[in-house]
């Protein structure tokens, strides 16, 4: 029995596995790449806008949050998206996303009501959120094994790129039109990104699990859903949860309330602290992804998800501390943090990726990372807010740091070592100790 699985196995795998890049693979990187840009695009442009929409509808800073807090809530409703890929596969559910996307972004710069601008954000947030997560989905059941860290690594360091891209429009935009025309020039290059990705063609391992699984019920895709708490993948499921939670205690709140603190505190300008955000993500792309792709392939997933964890908490602790105004110091400051957060998330979304089945890849990332993974995302500034008030900006966020910790000690005690497998050996290894 154990060896005619092993053979069965050995023969699925040779028919997905890729054995090297091809022309089509490093177009399908180009083609994904859009989703990750576009993650960074459009919530840059809520800080850049938040100013004049705040001026238009006369909204206080805490109205203010409420709106960025609900829109932000459409990465969670995501789920209710994503966990269809697995049922209709990732081709057209990421081509829906991109359409669901585009839509509420030409909404939001239609929008004449507060309420009807947080709904499209949130619309818009919802259709994102998931094509990010497929784009990675994709890249991982596509790329041969030694590429498949790399691929995953770089698509979440674009994401930077369109941080940066976001501030440098705005910044010659809101001096020349209103703040929805931020919202209507992302429509342009998503036409044609919709047409690019025509080209796209299913993934090989969706492909062979639906002609072995056939069409699913509503019966079989509720059933579908409880698959990743069953008892042998009960555990990675926990562990993807955990070490999101504690990446998020540090990397949802640092930019916002560093503006906050720059200002207060440093005694910095707008253009200032831009300034040292914008050389902070352009440091994080060229160095963060690339670094977590080296080390992923180099060192393992495991050391390389810790290390970055660690220096995320002690890069972002001397940040909030360092009460010096030296702009050069705080753009090395800055950039360290920025690529530590960077690789931090590249290798925390390659092991949302790599440690589910194809069968229910979509649907464990979705628990995992767009559900349970995003509780400390939302009570983080909450508990940040609060403490400052009796503490400060610095010291909550320094005690906020001691997450990252808690979560290099839990990926070194718990999380598998990936590197080199197959997607079908993790498969066959759920449930041993590493």
């Amino acid at each position: 029995g154990g060896a005619a699985r092993a053979h069965e196995q050995d023969a699925f795998a040779g028919r997905v596995e890729a054995d090297e890049m091809s022309p089509y693979l490093w177009a399908l990187l180009a083609m994904l790449a859009s989703a990750t840009f576009f993650d960074g695009f459009d919530g840059a442009i809520l800080a850049t806008v938040a100013p004049f929409v705040q001026q238009q509808y006369a909204l206080a800073d805490r109205a203010w949050g409420t709106v960025v807090a609900v829109a932000r809530l459409g990465s969670v409703v995501s789920f209710f998206v994503l966990v269809f890929a697995d049922a209709y596969g990732r081709r057209l559910l990421i081509t829906l996303t991109i359409l669901g996307y585009a839509l509420f972004t030409g909404l939001t710069a239609l929008s004449t009501t507060i309420e009807s601008f947080t709904f499209y954000q949130l619309g818009a947030r919802v259709f994102l959120a998931s094509e990010f997560a497929l784009s990675l989905i994709i890249i991982g059941e596509e790329y041969p094994t030694r590429w498949r860290g790399f691929g995953i690594a770089l698509l979440s360091g674009v994401a930077a790129l369109g941080t940066i891209v976001a501030f440098l429009a705005a910044g010659w935009v809101l001096k020349h039109h209103d703040w929805r025309f931020m919202y209507a020039i992302g429509l342009v290059p998503l036409a044609l990104i919709f047409f690019f990705r025509l080209g796209m063609r299913e993934t090989r391992r969706y492909e062979e699990v639906a002609r072995e699984r056939g069409t699913q019920t509503w019966a079989q895709m509720w059933d579908h859903l409880r698959v990743p708490f069953q008892p042998q993948y009960r555990g990675r499921t926990l562990l993807v949860t955990l070490i999101w939670n504690c990446n998020h205690l540090v990397t949802s709140p640092a930019t916002t309330f560093w503006t906050i603190h720059a200002a207060r505190n440093l005694g910095y300008s707008a253009a200032e602290y831009g300034g040292v955000v914008a050389v902070g993500y352009l440091a994080g792309f060229v160095l963060g992804s690339p670094l977590a792709a080296w080390s992923m392939d180099r060192l393992g997933r495991r050391w390389t998800c810790a290390g970055f964890y660690v220096l995320a908490a002690i890069s972002i602790f001397l940040l909030f501390r360092t009460d010096s105004p030296d702009l050069l110091l705080q753009m090395a400051l800055m950039s360290v943090t920025v690529v530590s957060f960077l690789g931090a998330n590249a290798a925390t979304n390659t092991y949302a990726t790599e440690l589910f089945p194809t069968a229910i890849r979509a649907t464990g990332y979705s628990w995992t990372t767009n559900l349970f993974g995003r509780v400390m995302e939302f009570a983080t500034p909450a508990l940040i807010g609060a403490l400052a008030i009796e503490i400060g900006i610095p010291d909550a966020v320094g005690l906020m740091a001691i997450g990252p910790v808690l979560g290099a000690i839990v990926v070194l005690l718990y999380a598998p070592e990936t590197r080199g497998l197959t997607l079908e050996e993790i498969e066959e290894g759920l449930g041993t100790a590493h």
